[in-house]
């Protein structure tokens, strides 16, 4: 049997979860870029397309308990099946960050900030990698910070100098 999801980072602290578009391919440990990231939050890898993960997640999303807050959402696009699971639980949520995602193709989440980081690439870009784990861990540094405008100009003048502006 596949296992969908994987946890590190202590209970107590502000929980992320990840949800990776990866195809299920036997069981997961977190990605080594996202493991320093696991001192200061508590991180739930989902692998969403394996059976069950989803169902997970939102059995656990129903506990109050069982997460430290803030709860911050990651994902890639707009997975419909992922976006249905935040929606009936964003009364849990603070944030949604969106990477990679189209201007146009951002889920919208009552009362949930979106943060949309990176931009459209093709091929997408893996969940796992250092540079979406820096975007990510940027915006959620922003938003602890209440400086979410000053993470918007931070991305779009690293859009610029990469010539992407």
């Amino acid at each position: 049997m596949t296992t969908a999801l994987v946890w590190e980072g202590e209970a107590d602290l502000p929980t992320v979860l990840v949800f990776d578009p990866a195809p299920a391919s036997g069981p997961i440990e977190l990605p080594t870029a996202w493991r320093a990231l696991a001192e200061t939050r508590q991180i739930l890898w989902c692998r969403f397309d394996t059976d069950e993960a989803l169902a997970e997640v939102d059995r656990l999303l129903a506990d109050a308990d069982a997460f430290g807050r803030p709860i911050d959402a990651v994902v890639h696009g707009d997975p419909a099946d992922v976006v249905d699971v935040l929606r009936r639980h964003a009364d849990q949520l603070r944030s949604i960050v969106v990477v990679d995602a189209e201007p146009d193709a951002t889920p919208q989440v009552a009362d949930v900030r979106i943060l949309p980081v990176g931009r459209p690439a093709t091929p997408p870009r893996a969940m796992t990698g250092d540079a979406v784990r820096a975007e990510v861990a940027a915006a959620l540094d922003a938003l602890d910070a209440g400086d979410v405008a000053g993470h918007g100009e931070a991305m779009r003048s690293q859009r610029e100098r990469h010539g992407d502006g």
